[in-house]
């Protein structure tokens, strides 16, 4: 874990050169970010655009958690993401809604544009996993970051592992097509949605945790 500002390629300035979430939205519905390659290869588009606006309207802070965020003394939140990411069209949402909420001030970055920051907050020390939050004091100390998804889904996603074992008589394709519909069903699931929450909880009490 990362715990000295100084020694971090995120300088005030840096942090600062980040985007605001306006711009981020702005950005990822832009053909500059269209032009960008994806892992696999396939188009950007406004698709990735669509599934941002249906999670942002799909989930609101609760009134415990509202209040649980402006109890907390304010900070500066860094987040890294790629809007391709289900966990980032899910989770960055939350993560601008926080930052509002509490009253921080919220700079994103592309990942793979900057790489040097991702490699401070490795999951584990090995993936780039996103999205990626990192909190500062106002000063610019580091005071820690959460990575990816809440506890809870870490675990559920373990358990949905056996979708990825082809069944008897499956095919390459049927394989595929039952994982991606099994993808779909996850993202309209309550499990999905209580995820959010979750989010929240974890951010307020490693916030708590450090300050």
């Amino acid at each position: 874990m990362t715990t000295a500002t100084k020694d971090s390629v995120v300088t005030p300035e840096r942090f600062k050169s980040g985007m605001t979430w306006n711009q981020y939205l702005a950005f990822i519905n832009s053909e500059e970010n269209f032009q960008r390659p994806t892992p696999g290869g396939d188009p950007r588009g406004d698709a990735n655009v669509e599934r941002f606006v249906r999670n942002m309207g799909a989930w609101q802070i609760s009134e415990e958690g509202r209040e649980a965020l402006q109890s907390l003394p304010r900070l500066k939140m860094l987040v890294l993401g790629e809007d391709w990411c289900p966990d980032v069209y899910r989770g960055l949402p939350v993560l601008a809604e926080i930052a509002a909420t509490a009253g921080w001030e919220i700079r994103i970055f592309a990942r793979d544009e900057n790489n040097d920051i991702m490699s401070e907050f490795l999951k584990d020390g090995l993936h780039e996993s996103i999205p990626t939050a990192v909190m500062y004091t106002l000063d610019h100390e580091y005071v820690g970051h959460w990575i990816e998804r809440p506890a809870v889904a870490n675990e559920h996603m373990a358990n949905m592992q056996k979708l990825f074992s082809r069944k008897e008589g499956e095919s390459e394709d049927e394989m595929r097509a039952r994982i991606r519909q099994g993808y779909r069903d996850l993202q309209s699931s309550d499990e999905w949605a209580s995820w959010r929450d979750e989010t929240v909880n974890e951010i307020v009490e490693l916030v708590r945790s450090n300050t």
